[in-house]
């Protein structure tokens, strides 16, 4: 009787190529699910270099495991886009440390320190006197989309895939979609410093719980004729007086 092959023992590493949709969340393959077996925590941690970013795990009714609430800030940290690739290894009790490599497969190139901040960082003190627009100036090294919940404004910082050539786009924060019922695709225009209104699309996707929203054509146009570069910082602030149900006026000011 011909004896059976013995089990492969799991691997501990995985890897993920990005594809349109990774910005919300992450799912862990399949086939990784039975080296977490056992494992029920509903936090987890991804290690990159130095720095340690707080991920929820997401399970679903179909046994799905995923990483959610925080990765997306991740994302955004470390300028992820699609067809990139992030090699995970499992350290232990929900633990990743992870690889990131672009498109072509080589390391992916870092961020200045300045611009990454793991989420575990204290926040920079700010005394009580100062305004909004000079908390944002001293905060200057903070993940680069701040929006206050339940507020109409926004600030961004323009990062390189911003103002690039090919496939431009603009990321709306959560917070913004959410406090000013953003959940459908629809248009802008967007009113910069050089006083010239640009017509936008607003892309909104569903990931789950969260909703990933973004600006794509037409967008260009703006930062062109804005002449937008990477590390100014920009408010996006809603305007309601020219808002209605089948365009949002958003006027756009460069620190």
């Amino acid at each position: 009787m011909q004896s059976s092959s013995p089990e492969l023992p799991i691997s501990r590493r995985f890897f993920k190529v990005m594809v349109p949709g990774f910005h919300s969340k992450l799912t862990i393959p399949p086939a990784f699910f039975p080296k977490l077996k056992g494992d029920k925590s509903e936090k987890g941690t991804i290690i990159k270099g130095k720095d340690t970013w707080n991920v929820e795990i997401n399970r679903s009714e179909k046994g799905i495991i995923s990483f959610d609430k925080g990765w997306e800030e991740f994302v955004q940290n470390h300028d992820l886009r699609v067809g990139d690739f992030a090699v995970f290894e499992h350290l232990g009790n929900m633990s990743f440390s992870v690889t990131l490599l672009d498109s072509t497969g080589c390391d992916k190139k870092l961020l200045e320190k300045s611009e990454v901040v793991p989420s575990q960082e204290k926040k920079k003190k700010v005394k009580s006197g100062q305004s909004g627009i000079e908390k944002r100036k001293l905060e200057g090294d903070q993940p680069h989309y701040q929006c206050m919940k339940g507020s109409s404004e926004f600030t961004a910082r323009i990062k390189e895939y911003n103002v690039r050539k090919r496939s431009p786009y603009m990321h709306i924060p959560t917070e913004f979609c959410q406090s000013n019922a953003l959940f459908q695709n629809t248009t802008m225009t967007l009113t910069g410093p050089s006083g010239k209104s640009c017509p936008v699309s607003l892309r909104i996707c569903n990931g789950g719980k969260t909703l990933y929203a973004c600006i794509t054509r037409g967008w260009h146009d703006f930062f062109s004729s804005n002449k937008l570069k990477v590390g100014d910082v920009c408010i996006f602030q809603l305007d309601r007086s020219k808002s209605d149900s089948n365009s949002i006026a958003i006027d756009v000011r460069v620190l």
